[in-house]
């Protein structure tokens, strides 16, 4: 783009493509559980104001997909499962004229991969390499790929562009990261491969102010372990303490053993917790790296959670290499003597790129190249003890069973906090696991850009 060109606007489409479990549908109720995302605002808040953009932002998620318009370049940003749908919107908006980028997680994983279908792809964190293309592009010499050097120190980032979202598309609760990263190499995870282990935290202040200036008094945390720093955790803790707000985040468990952390998290207003419980054996957690779970702890540190009015949202993963058909139903027995709020499962997803995906495909069990069937419902791989078959049986079993009205009504009587937020949510993963059970598989097509999204219920 020549600099005489740079008068008229730049117009830009910022997509989040939607994936087999996160589709539009036009109900009041998928909006009152769906979380406003952080990647299209956060891009959207770092284009330079001289660049005299125009930005049109579609989440396939809450919104319909937007098949028209002349833009100049059309951003996506994919995961594993949404990624056949990105390369889809890549051919769909190449043949139109536009210029196509692309990042994500998924991208960062396998950026040789999405190199085959966007103009330029985005590698890691974007705070630096988005603006440096943007400007790069501008000025006439756009490249095709862009790659984040992680360093020492922090990652500041901007205030998202909340202005841009649409209205009544999410719940009522602000979204914000603060950390990125995580210290844990459990061999499933992505965190790592994506963030790295340094320079992945933005500054406690620039945090607060953020918080501060949108005068919201509810949110939800992104981070992926906000026990990931000790350090900048208890300086983030302390900090929110004056702000008076009542927040969810993502934690691990041993940080309730951790006195002096634990007791700034519940002065700063933490009133629920996902946590990464995963299995009920500590041979499990050992041979995945997530040697932070002790197994025989967990009921007592989920007592002292219980004890200062934090929910617990226990996650469990089924189809780990020493899982049989008997030990997970034996998980599912106990499970509700852990004195959990919500329970949420998924099965083992080797994601491209992480050591999992690359253990499976040395031993050769990796069943299906479909990403979207890397969404963390569907198994992918040839189980150790049992068919696939019937590992994905378990997992329907396993939501089924855990979300029956009368495990519903226990868990919504017998937890103190508001029932009214703990039914609401019980309910929603009543429905999320209601549309798993009765998806037709074969059905899903992310090829056809236009009229892809059911909307209704």
């Amino acid at each position: 783009m020549s600099s005489a060109e740079q008068e008229a606007p730049v117009k830009i489409l910022l997509i989040l493509p939607f994936d087999r479990t996160y589709r539009y549908r036009k109900s009041a109720f998928s909006v009152a559980i769906s979380y406003a995302p952080l990647t299209l605002i956060t891009l959207a808040a770092l284009v330079p104001p001289h660049l005299n953009a125009e930005l049109t932002l579609c989440d396939e998620g809450v919104s319909p997909p937007v098949t028209g318009g002349n833009f100049d370049l059309v951003v996506i940003t994919a995961t594993a499962s949404s990624s056949p749908r990105a390369y889809a919107l890549c051919r769909y908006w190449r043949e139109r004229g536009a210029r196509t980028v692309m990042g994500g997680a998924h991208v960062t994983l396998q950026p040789d991969e999405a190199a085959q279908y966007a103009d330029t792809v985005l590698i890691g964190a974007g705070e630096y390499i988005w603006p440096q293309f943007l400007q790069d592009m501008a000025d006439g010499h756009p490249q095709p790929r862009y790659q984040h050097r992680p360093e020492r120190g922090f990652l500041p980032g901007p205030v998202p562009r909340r202005d841009l979202l649409p209205p009544r598309a999410y719940m009522n609760i602000a979204t914000v990261i603060a950390d990125r990263g995580c210290p844990l190499a459990c061999e499933f995870c992505s965190v790592q491969h994506q963030w790295g282990r340094k320079g992945t935290a933005r500054p406690v202040a620039e945090v607060i102010d953020e918080i501060k200036q949108s005068g919201k008094q509810r949110w939800i945390f992104f981070d992926p372990n906000l026990y990931a720093d000790r350090q900048y955790s208890l300086t983030l803790f302390r900090a929110l303490i004056p702000l008076k707000i009542r927040w969810s985040g993502l934690a691990t468990l041993n940080v309730t053993d951790d006195d002096e952390v634990f007791r700034a998290l519940c002065d700063s207003g933490c009133e629920g917790l996902l946590i990464g419980l995963e299995n009920l054996s500590q041979q499990t957690m050992t041979a995945t790296g997530k040697n932070c779970n002790q197994v025989s702890e967990y009921r007592r540190q989920i007592r002292r959670l219980r004890d200062n009015r934090i929910a617990a949202l226990g996650c469990f993963v089924l189809g780990f290499d020493e899982d049989t058909p008997e030990s997970i139903r034996d998980t599912l027995r106990q499970i509700p003597s852990l004195g959990l709020d919500l329970v949420r499962f998924s099965v083992l997803t080797p994601l491209p790129g992480t050591r999992l995906w690359q253990r499976m495909a040395e031993e050769g069990r990796l069943i299906t190249q479909d990403l979207s069937l890397y969404d963390n419902e569907h198994v992918v791989f040839q189980p150790k003890n049992m068919s696939p078959e019937m590992l994905q049986s378990l997992l329907h079993e396993a939501w089924r069973e855990t979300y029956r009205l009368t495990a519903i009504l226990r868990r919504v009587l017998h937890r103190p906090g508001s029932r009214f937020i703990r039914l609401a949510a019980n309910l929603g993963f009543r429905l999320y696991a209601r549309r798993l059970r009765h998806e037709k598989t074969g059905l899903f097509d992310p090829v056809v850009v236009t009229n892809n999204t059911r909307k209704t219920d």
